[in-house]
């Protein structure tokens, strides 16, 4: 659930990296689970849209929030390489990317250890699929 002074700060500074060039903004909420904010071309081709898309966070027993974020990134950098194709144009890709990094994030979680024993393949695998 999006809203609030702040919520409209993060999308107005998202937007801004998109306009300098940046292709993806990530924006990590916890519980709130991820704003993925991206450049859509409009039909004309001129001019980029910002797309902005909320994935929830997977529902956890939360031990400690501790290594959370750096299990994010290892899960989405690990879906992206697991793609047959390394195309960031691709949004299901990324999608099915960062849906593995919010598992991860989601074992982390459970988790008294910094990045749980639990964060492997066999694991997020199924993330992948959706």
């Amino acid at each position: 659930e999006g809203g609030g002074e702040g919520e409209g700060e993060v999308r107005g500074a998202a937007a801004a990296l998109l306009r300098a060039g940046v292709r993806h903004v990530l924006v990590t909420r916890g519980a709130k689970g991820l704003l993925w904010a991206r450049a859509a071309r409009r039909s004309s081709g001129l001019d980029a849209e910002v797309c902005f898309e909320e994935l929830p966070a997977l529902a956890a027993t939360v031990k400690s929030t501790r290594g959370a974020g750096d299990s994010f990134v290892a899960g989405a950098a690990w879906g992206l390489l697991r793609a047959p194709t390394l195309d960031l144009a691709d949004t299901d890709t990324v999608r099915a990317a960062l849906r593995a990094g919010l598992r991860a994030a989601q074992l982390t979680v459970q988790s008294d250890a910094a990045i749980s024993v639990e964060v492997s393949a066999d694991r997020l695998e199924p993330a992948l699929a959706g």
